[in-house]
Parts: structure tokens; sequence; C-alpha cells
């Protein structure tokens, strides 16, 4: 029983001495923080620049209480510099103790200051605390996106600041920043701005090309265009991945309708782009948004609203994906567009030859019969010839 009772012992000790430690921090903190409440503005500043009874993690408190002082003065910020002086140790102080709790603190003074080094430092102490902090990521995406708004009305904003709130996104690490930043660099307010966005954008966590995707599908129609050409003109991504991203836009577009008929025609444009990437980089996902994408074109196609030139883009970008259902899609428009020939109705040369020599890449002998009867049809040379090398490729 000894050796119990001496156990017991040390831990009730252990805990008297520990509870003696918090008493003394408490009243150290105390002492602290009833001198600056009674201190003129400059001891207030001594005080926080000189605290060090107690570790700076344990000094929290009285940086929040400094933080709160300038802020009830917040109409005399923008021009006190010993206000400005003590927002700055503040700042710097509870970042250097990771003191989360003066995220909300530091957040409403950033609203108030407009001294673009007192601003920075707060940014900088709210990228050092406020991870994890969804309410201060809404506010500062919300910011950020109103100053690349901003920019593009004619204002200019403080770009030193919005550098920092940049980075200080990348910081927090939340996948909300991403389309924000995407709009920070399409606003392209400056070199060094666009490449902190884009090293913000790039440091996110979770998959950068399902990022990608969403964010162009989540944005308003007659934007979506400039978003994917960003993506799709990013020299760090692969061609799979450039593809992925067309294939992911286009899958939304092809499910989507609108009554706008400026909208129709900005989703046709995303549509169009989406399937130019597509033709020279083989994706057989693609298929089956691709096949609803060449059944559009054509009817947009026959209605006058567009060229041939995105028909036979949509029927080249279908003839790579070495797809089945592509395959029978185009073998299907391809006996169509015999029977047109065959009753004297001649269709454009140029897509006919886009459909047989697509089914020649395909290379599925489902075309065979379709392709045999164009070489007996009053085709014009060129479309013949074609049809005979098709006819080879899926013969094989």
């Amino acid at each position: 029983m000894k050796p119990l009772r001496v156990l017991l012992t040390l831990i009730m000790l252990a805990g008297t001495l520990s509870f003696a430690g918090a008493q003394q921090t408490n009243r150290a903190l105390q002492s602290y923080q009833d001198r600056f409440r009674d201190a003129t503005p400059e001891v207030k500043l001594q005080i926080v620049q000189t605290a060090d009874l107690l570790p700076v993690s344990e000094l929290g408190p009285l940086y929040v209480q400094a933080l709160q002082f300038a802020l009830s003065n917040s109409g005399q910020l923008s021009s006190d510099v010993l206000l400005q002086k003590i927002v700055l140790v503040a700042a710097q102080k509870v970042q250097e103790g990771g003191y989360s709790p003066a995220v909300g603190s530091l957040w409403s003074l950033f609203a108030e200051l407009v001294d673009t080094t007192s601003r920075i430092a707060v940014l900088d102490a709210l990228g050092g605390i406020g991870v994890g902090n969804k309410e201060l990521v809404l506010d500062l995406n919300g910011w950020v996106q109103a100053q690349a708004n901003l920019y593009r009305g004619g204002v200019m904003p403080d770009l030193p600041v919005l550098q920092r709130a940049v980075i200080t996104l990348g910081k927090l690490g939340d996948v909300s920043a991403f389309p924000v930043l995407l709009d920070v660099q399409l606003a392209q307010t400056s070199g060094v701005i666009t490449a902190s966005a884009r090293d913000a954008m790039k440091s996110l966590p979770g998959d950068y090309v399902e990022h990608a995707i969403q964010t162009v599908n989540r944005r308003t129609i007659s934007n979506q265009l400039p978003a994917l050409e960003f993506f799709l003109g990013d020299p760090d991504l692969t061609d799979e991945e450039r593809a992925r991203i067309a294939a992911g836009v286009m899958r939304e577009a092809v499910r989507t309708s609108t009554r706008d008929l400026t909208d129709q025609s900005a989703l046709r444009q995303v549509r169009f782009r989406a399937a130019q990437e597509l033709i020279d980089i083989p994706y057989g996902p693609a298929a089956d948004s691709l096949i609803r994408h060449l059944n559009m074109t054509f009817q947009s196609y026959d209605q006058g609203l567009i060229t041939k030139t995105w028909v036979v883009d949509a029927i080249t970008a279908l003839g790579n994906t070495g797809s089945d259902a592509a395959a029978t899609r185009l073998t299907r428009l391809l006996d169509l567009l015999n029977s047109y020939t065959e009753n004297s109705r001649p269709y454009d040369t140029q897509i006919i030859l886009a459909v047989v020599n697509s089914l020649g890449r395909l290379g599925n002998h489902e075309a065979y019969d379709a392709l045999f009867y164009a070489t007996l049809l009053d085709y014009p040379q060129i479309v013949k010839d074609a049809a005979r090398a098709a006819l080879a490729a899926v013969s094989r």
C-alpha cells in the first residue's frame, strides 16, 4: 500500500504545483492587462513591446486587448502613427504566439486600416493563425474578389495589400479560394500579383484538374470561356490533364440549356473550344459528351447559326476517341449522308470527308458497309479515295 500512497501523493503534489503555476500565470497576465487598460497610448505600446514575464504564447489576451484598443479608436487609425504601431506589434505577437482567438479582432481591424504596412502585418498574422477558420476564408475571399472586380471597373486597388491577401489565401489552404484566385489572374492586375495568385492556387489541396473543371462549370455562362482558355493554356498541365478539363467542361456544357440567345451563343463557344482541344488529344471518356455535342452542332449548322468548321471539328474530335459508340454514331451519320447523295441531295464535301476519315481512324468493322457504299456513290474522287482508305483500315 505504501507505494500506492506515495504515487497518490506525487500526483496531488503535481496537481497543486500546476494549479499554482496557472494562478501565477493568470496573475501576471491580469497585471499586464490592468496596466495596459490604465496606461497612456505611449505606455500601452511599451507594454505590448516589452511584456516578457510570460511566454508570448500565453500573452494572447493582452495582444487582443491591444487590437481592441486600436479598433475602438478606428477613426484615428489613418493618422495616428502610435495606434498603427500598436497594431503592428500586437499582430506580430499573436502570429508569433499562434493565438487563433485573435482572428476576429484582426479581421475587424483590417477592414478599418488604410495604411499598407499595417494591413500587410494583419494579413501576415491571419495567414499564420487563421488556418481552418471558415469565416475568415469567406471574408477574405470576398475582399479579394471585390478588388479584382474593382480593377476590372477601372479602380486601382492597393496592389501590395492585394498581393499579400492572395498569398494569405494560399497559406489558409481552403479550396474555396480557387475560383477567386483564378479571377485575380484573369483580371491581370500586375505580373507579380498574377504570379502570386497562380502559386497560391496551385498550392491548394486536392485535384487541381477537378478544381479547374468545377470552377469553369460553376461560372456564369458568359464567363466560362475565358476560364476554360486559361486552364487549357496552362503550360504546366500535361496533354491528358488538358483533355480531362476539356472533357469535363464539355460534359456539363452539353447538359446545360438556356433560353437566353446570348448565353446560347456563349455556350456553343465553350463547346467548340473544348472540342478543339480534344481533336489532337485522344480521350475515350469524352465520347458520350462529344456525341451529344455533334448532334447539337449539326442542329445549329442546319439552322444556319454556325459555319461548317465547327461541324468538322466536332466530327474529328469524336473520331479521336477510339470509342465503339463513336464509330456507331459516325456510321449512322455516313448512312444519312449516303442517302442524301443517293437522292441527289449532295452534302458538303469537307463534312463527308471528316466523317470518312474519322471512321478510318476508329477502325471499327461496323462502318464497313457504309464506307463500301460510299465508294459506289457519285461522290467527288477525293471522297471515294478516302472511303477506300478507310475501308482498308476497318478491314484489318
